[in-house]
């Protein structure tokens, strides 16, 4: 297995005070009419930060502590009504399925109309009330892929996580322990590209979640851009805006188009999802000339083709917070304009598991980001691999296409 590794990416590995004893539960989100899947649908204990997303197939499986037993295990989606069973009634043997049915609202009277994007501005202005800023250790899941222009999987990675927020406003500090990582890498590809190692981090996710770097938000980019509510859903039984968005002229800096979902009641941010428009005659770079990867590897000319990204937050004690993440990322690796060396997509998914909010404790710094200590904790075993932590459970055949990649390398 390779030894070029992301910095940002390697976390040490720890046991904290969120273990406990645990009810194994899985099954399946689906519409109540059609019984079609649910994709990405929220499950968890109701009015915590407990919880995981359903994948693809609406499939989903959760350890819920047993001091949980008594509470309402809640399924969620976007336009369609919360439903909730109390954890100590699902039989563990069985497969439970939670069946949404679709609600029909009516677009209120806005609160602000006093110009094109001025409701976007308040939400953004509201963003220190409405998602917290604070000190909290979270727990999450993070699972990526990177395929070829064949398609065929190269690197395939998971870990689960803990991700620590501590400082006073304005000097905070991240740092992250991974709990368990598998990483199956292809290295006679990475080769082809001096052994760089590419795609969203999560410290990175991590601080765009907080909204206060997402780069959509940026006071700037919102007046290039216009904004018009063309529905309203909900979501936990909650009214939403729905909000599209689209650049205003032909600049080709900054642009990008997509849905911003607002919390009627209080203008929280509910989901961000865009796409950026790249121009084909001005292509966004993705490495600057003075990166490692321009001046090591020579691969300055290396191009951004697509990006698109997600992100969905949650309603716990009156503050939102993140619950799910997803990039999808086109580049196409050069050395030159003409020299084509790797065209390769990436693609990942970011689930929050729990947050904890008091008596946050940082590890020693010797426990956290290291290169050394997470080679240490690759593993090649692929069986019940995540029977200890929640993870997003894959929707294609991950095991098989992990163990295809550890076989190449």
């Amino acid at each position: 297995m390779s030894k070029i590794f992301s910095i940002l990416l390697f976390v040490a590995a720890y046991h904290t005070g969120f273990a406990q004893e645990t009810i194994r539960i899985a099954g399946k989100v689906v519409d109540h009419t059609t019984n079609e899947p649910l994709a990405f649908a929220h499950i968890g204990i109701f009015n915590t930060s407990y919880g995981t997303v359903a994948n693809l197939n609406g499939e989903f499986t959760l350890l819920i502590p047993s001091k949980y037993a008594a509470e309402d295990l809640s399924a969620s989606y976007l336009g369609y009504s919360l439903e909730s069973l109390q954890v100590a009634s699902i039989d563990q043997e069985q497969e439970v399925v939670f069946k949404l049915k679709s609600t029909a609202t009516q677009l209120p009277d806005l609160v602000v109309t006093t110009k094109e994007q001025s409701i976007i501005e308040e939400a953004i202005a509201a963003i220190p009330r409405n998602h917290d800023q604070k000190e909290m250790q979270l727990r999450a899941f993070w699972r990526a892929s990177i395929q070829d222009k064949e398609e065929i999987f190269v690197q395939m990675t998971e870990y689960a996580f803990d991700m620590f927020r501590t400082g006073l406003s304005g000097k905070e500090e991240n740092a992250m322990k991974i709990l368990r990582g598998r990483v199956a890498r292809d290295t006679s590809f990475f080769a082809d590209i001096g052994g760089m190692q590419i795609g969203v981090t999560p410290p990175t996710l991590f601080m765009s979640s907080l909204l206060k770097e997402h780069p959509i938000l940026d006071r700037s980019v919102v007046k290039k851009h216009r904004y018009k509510i063309t529905n309203v859903t909900t979501y936990k039984d909650r009214a939403v805006y729905v909000v599209s968005f689209s650049p205003k002229g032909k600049s080709s800096e900054n642009r990008f188009e997509g849905e911003i979902l607002l919390d009627t009641e209080s203008l929280a941010f509910v989901k961000i999802a865009f796409t950026r428009l790249i121009s084909s005659d001005k292509p966004k770079r993705v490495f600057g000339s003075l990166s490692m990867a321009a001046l090591v590897a020579g691969l300055g000319k290396s191009t951004m083709d697509s990006y698109q990204n997600e992100m969905n937050y949650q309603l716990v004690d009156g503050k939102w917070y993140l619950s799910h993440a997803k990039y999808n990322i086109e580049w196409t690796m050069r050395r030159n304009e003409g020299d084509i060396v790797r065209p390769v997509t990436f693609v990942s998914d970011f689930v929050v598991t729990e947050i904890k909010k008091k008596q946050i404790i940082l590890p020693p710094k010797e426990e956290l980001a290291s290169k050394q200590i997470l080679e240490r904790q690759v593993t090649k075993n692929t069986e019940e691999f995540w029977s200890d932590y929640n993870y997003l459970k894959a929707d294609n055949n991950f095991e098989e296409l992990f163990q295809e990649i550890l076989e190449r390398e």
